[in-house]
């Protein structure tokens, strides 16, 4: 039974170290590959929200790098669209919500004439039929409106 609870101690201090490396890898590449100066400690805690974030089923190590790379690419807006000198909880919106979402590698988007697609899902134009009856609806409540201003003024 001991060596059953040190075996498990180990299995938990092992995989918090590993954790550890990663996040201290996770904040290198970040402020490495930030174009504004990073303070509040901000690189740490979008490592930990990245990091937190791959637990879904179709996170990998292709997954952490989009992400990564997706949290620099907000950095560099919020510098060019905003205008800031540095980055921070407080000012760095965009690339705070971003480092809370897992990239999927295999998600993609089609557009074509009729259709928009999402991967798997296709979302068709509405029919024919289906603006039309819109249309028709919309000139019947249109015309009752119209008549009953008329008749009021009769």
């Amino acid at each position: 039974m001991k060596s059953i609870l040190v075996a498990m101690a180990l299995l938990a201090f092992g995989s918090l170290s590993v954790k550890a490396d990663t996040i201290k890898e996770v904040t290198q590449e970040i402020k490495a590959g930030s174009v504004l100066p990073l303070t509040q400690n901000v690189a740490q805690i979008w490592a930990g929200n990245l990091l937190g974030a791959q637990g879904c089923a179709y996170c990998g190590p292709e997954s952490l790098d989009l992400s990564i790379l997706a949290v620099l690419k907000a950095i560099g807006l919020e510098q060019s669209l905003a205008d800031f000198n540095w980055c921070g909880l407080s000012n760095c919106i965009w690339a705070n919500q971003q480092s809370l979402i897992a990239i999927d590698p295999n998600a993609g988007l089609g557009i074509s004439p009729n259709s928009v697609n999402f991967g798997l899902v296709d979302v068709p134009e509405p029919s024919f039929w289906i603006l039309s009856l819109g249309g028709l609806f919309a000139l019947a409540v249109s015309r009752l409106f119209l008549c009953g201003r008329m008749a009021k003024n009769i």
